[in-house]
């Protein structure tokens, strides 16, 4: 076994920003016990150690791909929780690797992804390149999904005592064949506190008076469920605020062979499940908690799950693991829809920070003025010190013809100060934060923003926005990727059909980009806006977005509002001695903040990597519990002792 040692695994510097082959080994009769992650130390940085999740060679061995992180000095081996583990007969060996062998590799291991790489270089996009193929490197060391299933299982810890309840199980009717099949699955459950019953039966044991002692799940013939599917759905119950469960799920063959195409779904989002995106058939439900019981029979699962979200009647919860197993079966292809647009008050403040680029700035407010159809604007210029005579003269022709209004807002770049000033002069409830390099491509796109807004429970919205040769540049931002967080689904092609077709859903997330956001001013100020003591620059939006949980407001990101956006040309890049000082600073104030959430995107499932791309398995998972999607509550999480 592990003991504790002095040191933390070998030197790394001189590898600081370069991909590397990384290969550890246990010698004599040591193991490298399952789920021991690769750590590289950071220090005077917050975290510390980040980690990431080698490939596992063998019980002694293991290898790691990846591009070593930014101020990194050393790399070891730390356990689940993050903390150092050192043996003296553990032997490290490191060296660099170029972008052919990553290739070379990937040609092996990943030669679908390689070629999906070849999008950004069709586009003579470097810098999406060089990201896309960091992701790839990272991507090495993943499973396949049959190698992870058996991983996955064997680290599982059953659930603990369960709760007093029963569940009633009925079978929607289907082929003799099917319906042995989800029987025998019911036979080998870990829990036996339920019984199969009819239609009939099930519908008087709705109204019996022991009814809140009930559980009950609906499954469709040839649904298998796993061994311990409902140990694992039954013990969230122990929460009397609990009303339903749902979790992860995939596909079986014929014969119950070959399991595929997995569904990593994320904590409740009601818009997915609107949409029929999100999979809820063989949730468990509270019996006493199930809505307009005498119809009960007639509904899906998903419309069960909405009436109880509307009406608040109890929590619904995602256990991120794979308890189902359907036949497999082709599904529907799911269209997005737009919504119809019912506003009572289409007038929003526009704040967009600036300094010279007049050539960034003038594409803008061309587009806001040409391409923005139904919306009354307040546009507000936040003048940060401009002196190109071609900006002063374009800013002095904006105040002289009314159509925008500027404010001078001189000093040192501060983006959270900028904001902040853009927003008290606002005249509109509803404010739009935009970026100087951000231009409109439909027309609705505002009006499609403030339909979101209009629901009392949501706090801020963001869009889609695209880089000028049309791959993704956001939708949304996924918290603990890149150490805070990064945007999901960046330099991915639209049309890539990644995760389910997911880039074309309205959904939930826990944060969007600044670079156009809307909020309402009330908000703002209830939470005192940006910070711009600490978080000058980076991190601010996301700051902001999750003071907005904090509150139980929901963040929502819409396909239904398209911009092109050059993403920050006007400001540069953040790689002199400075900006990395003040980034690393800003990086600390988030995780000391916000560290227990970081880890636990609720709109990301833990089963998937943070470090690859989104459809890449991560071994072990994050965790296994049952979530909440209001994070805010100490339901699940127990922010408050963390």
């Amino acid at each position: 076994m592990f003991v504790a040692g002095s040191t933390f695994g070998i030197d790394v510097l001189r590898f600081a920003g370069k991909a590397i082959k990384l290969r550890v080994k246990a010698g004599g009769e040591d193991v490298i016990p399952a789920g021991t992650q690769v750590g590289f130390l950071r220090p005077g940085r917050r975290p510390e150690i980040v980690s990431r999740s080698p490939y596992r060679r063998s019980q002694n061995e293991v290898v790691l791909y990846c591009w070593v992180p930014r101020g990194a000095t050393h790399v070891g081996l730390v356990d689940r929780n993050g903390a150092p583990v050192i043996s003296p007969n553990v032997s490290f060996r490191c060296r660099s690797l170029s972008i052919v062998e990553i290739a070379l590799t990937a040609a092996v291991k990943r030669p679908c992804k390689l070629l999906s790489i070849m999008t950004t270089i069709r586009h003579g996009n470097s810098r999406g390149t060089d990201y896309r193929f960091g992701r790839l490197t990272d991507e090495l060391n993943a499973l396949s999904y049959p190698k992870w299933t058996k991983s996955v299982a064997e680290s599982f810890h059953p659930p603990p005592d369960h709760p007093p309840l029963s569940v009633i199980v009925t079978i929607n009717q289907g082929k003799a064949s099917d319906l042995r099949v989800t029987k025998a699955s019911l036979a080998k459950q870990s829990f036996t506190r339920f019984r199969e019953v009819d239609e009939e039966t099930f519908g008087r044991s709705i109204e019996s008076p022991t009814s809140k002692n009930l559980l009950w799940i609906r499954l469709a013939a040839g649904d298998r469920l796993a061994p311990d599917a409902l140990a694992s759905m039954v013990s969230p119950f122990a929460n009397p605020d609990v009303a339903a469960v749902y979790s992860d799920e995939d596909r079986r063959g014929v014969g119950g062979l070959n399991r595929c195409k997995p569904d990593f779904k994320p904590a409740w989002d009601p818009l997915l499940a609107q949409s029929g995106w999100l999979s809820l058939e063989a949730a468990m439900f509270r019996v006493s908690m199930l809505p307009d019981k005498e119809g009960v029979r007639r509904r899906t699962a998903a419309e069960l799950l909405l009436d109880i979200h509307a009406r608040g009647t109890g929590s619904i919860l995602h256990i991120p693991r794979i308890l189902l197993h359907r036949i497999k079966r082709r599904a529907d292809p799911i269209a997005a829809k737009k919504p119809a647009i019912r506003l009572k008050d289409a007038s929003a403040s526009i704040i967009i920070p600036t300094r010279d680029r007049v050539d960034l700035l003038k594409p803008c407010l061309d587009g806001l003025f040409s391409r923005t159809m139904g919306v009354t604007l307040d546009i507000i210029i936040v003048d940060n010190g401009s002196v190109e005579p071609a900006t002063i003269e374009y800013l002095k022709g904006l105040k002289i013809s009314g159509v925008a209004r500027v404010i001078e807002a001189g000093g040192p770049f501060n983006f959270s100060r900028l904001c902040n000033k853009g927003v008290a002069s606002a005249r509109f409830e509803q404010i739009l934060l935009l970026n100087n390099d951000v231009e409109p491509i439909n027309e609705d796109w505002l009006l499609q923003m403030l339909q979101e807004l209009e629901d009392p429970l949501v706090g801020a919205v963001g869009a889609y926005l695209l880089f000028p040769d049309g791959l993704v540049q956001h939708a949304g931002v996924l918290l603990g990727a890149g150490s805070v967080a990064r945007h999901r689904f960046h330099f991915i092609h639209p049309r890539s059909r990644q995760h389910r077709d997911l880039l074309q859903h309205r959904r939930l997330t826990s944060a969007v980009t600044a670079a156009c956001l809307l909020t309402r001013k009330s908000l703002w100020d209830r939470i005192g806006g940006m910070d711009e003591e600490s978080l000058t620059v980076a991190f601010n939006d996301v700051d902001y977005c999750l003071k907005l949980g904090a509150i139980k407001k929901t963040i929502v990101w819409t396909p239904f509002a398209k911009l092109w956006h050059k993403e920050s040309v006007s400001r540069g890049k953040d790689d002199t001695d400075a900006k990395l000082q003040r980034f690393a600073e800003e990086e600390r104030i988030m995780y000391e903040r916000w560290g227990a959430i970081l880890a636990r995107d609720p709109f990301f499932n833990p089963n998937q990597s943070l470090l690859a791309e989104e459809d890449v398995l991560r071994t072990p998972p994050y965790s296994t519990d049952a979530r909440n999607a209001d994070w805010s509550s100490d339901l699940i999480f127990g922010l408050k002792d963390e």
